[in-house]
């Protein structure tokens, strides 16, 4: 009755095991590019196959007989990722799928400085002129991505935006008001915005885990040009580079510190504060 696309990945593991804990095996069909990376779900009982936005076969086989499909957003460049979104949701309709999940992204916009905002609102739109019922989840940043390794290293944390407030959700929160989502008949048509429940800034994140591991952890505010400079000596893509600098102009400019309890509500449950996310690390 259900089916996920990149169920492998960093949120899709996280889902496809929840719902697994919620649902008969049986219910479930899992895709990925990779699905190898699938065996242990499969070994629960859930349906696995090879599923990718570049072959719409793929998807057919997968969305076959599915009643609720969530398709999980690709991380390809925006011009890739709006046709890889399109032809997700055809295959859907066309597979008779009664109501796709979408996970997009915080403040979709073209206005965003978030070079990525405007294809997930591009996606949005296409969803909405589908003529499927859709439910649309805006995920805040993950937790995760913290920097936190490179903090506990070196002792600094290093970027662009360090004022800039961010509510921050990890993906076991994000998973859990995802399989909300998926199971409840009730979000039909409706757009949720996923967020833990405190908005932040990296100073304050400094300060916790300076607490937390007793010892300074310093925060080095970075100009744009700098920041951009330290991705490009990380040896990172240029690609990325744009992507990474324009979402921490986003974070700057404030653009991700709205709160919202509709992840709690999805959920069934309180969201973890990022206190005590940072507790744990």
């Amino acid at each position: 009755m259900y089916a996920i696309t990149g169920a492998s990945g960093k949120l899709g593991s996280h889902v496809a095991d929840q719902l697994l804990d919620r649902l008969p095996a049986g219910q479930v069909g899992l895709g990925s590019r990779r699905p190898d990376r699938l065996a242990l779900f499969a070994a629960r009982g859930a349906e696995t196959m090879s599923a990718d936005f570049d072959d719409p076969k793929s998807l057919a086989r997968l969305f076959a007989g599915r009643r609720v499909a969530l398709i999980i957003s690709g991380d390809a460049t925006n011009d890739r990722r709006r046709v890889q979104h399109k032809v997700a949701f055809q295959a859907a309709r066309a597979a008779g799928v009664e109501r796709i999940v979408y996970t997009s992204f915080t403040n979709p916009s073209a206005l965003s400085h978030f070079t990525v905002a405007a294809s997930h609102a591009e996606s949005e739109d296409m969803l909405r002129s589908l003529g499927v019922p859709f439910t649309i989840l805006r995920n805040n940043l993950y937790a995760e991505n913290i920097m936190i390794e490179a903090a506990r290293t070196s002792g600094v944390m290093a970027q662009h935006g360090s004022l800039g407030k961010v509510a921050y959700i990890g993906y076991r929160d994000v998973a859990a008001a995802t399989v909300g989502a998926i199971i409840q008949e009730e979000h039909a048509n409706r757009v949720h915005e996923i967020t833990g429940p405190i908005a932040v800034d990296h100073f304050q994140i400094a300060a916790k885990l300076s607490e937390v591991w007793q010892r300074e952890i310093k925060v080095v505010e970075l100009s744009l040009d700098d920041y951009a400079e330290a991705l490009v000596q990380r040896g990172l893509p240029e690609f990325i580079v744009e992507v990474l600098t324009s979402l921490h102009a986003a974070i700057a400019a404030g653009e991700y510190a709205g709160v919202s309890s509709d992840a709690a509500r999805l959920a069934g449950r309180p969201i973890e504060p990022i206190e005590d996310f940072l507790r744990c690390a």
